[in-house]
């Protein structure tokens, strides 16, 4: 009796560790463990374009990702330098308005806007991305 139960024991522990060692889900495409995920992301300026807060970072809607993850998420263009509008000196509040609205009529007029290798930002929630317009690279 006690030998049947340490083999009934130990063939259920294999068959949980065999079960649990295998994804309970596939991968979305491909070989076994590859995922695949959107490398760039076309921004709608009808309803996905939301606002701009600096000259170098907006909010927009990004299309094909979960509403929890991609509404609303604030995106840093890399690579675009800008002052902050809470600076005490005053030239350099001024030249961050400057520089903020010149972004934001440059996001309102462009034709298309995409945004390409997007990078979580470290310490927020936001993202670095690299941001075309009409094609071109934005810098």
């Amino acid at each position: 009796m006690k030998a049947t139960s340490v083999c009934l024991l130990f063939f259920l522990l294999g068959l949980i560790v065999a079960s649990c060692s295998r994804p309970a889900v596939g991968p979305a495409v491909g070989t076994p463990g590859e995922r695949s995920f959107a490398k760039r992301f076309v921004i709608s300026k009808g309803n996905g374009l939301r606002e701009t807060l600096s000259g170098n970072s907006f909010v927009a809607d990004l299309p094909g990702v979960h509403p929890l993850f991609g509404e609303a998420v604030t995106i840093r263009v890399r690579g675009l330098k800008s002052e902050s509008v809470k600076d005490e000196d005053p030239r350099k509040a001024a030249r961050a308005y400057d520089q903020w609205l010149k972004f934001k009529r440059t996001l309102e007029n462009a034709k298309s806007i995409e945004l390409r290798n997007l990078e979580r930002g470290r310490g927020a929630l936001w993202v670095w991305a690299d941001l075309y317009m009409e094609g071109r690279f934005f810098e």
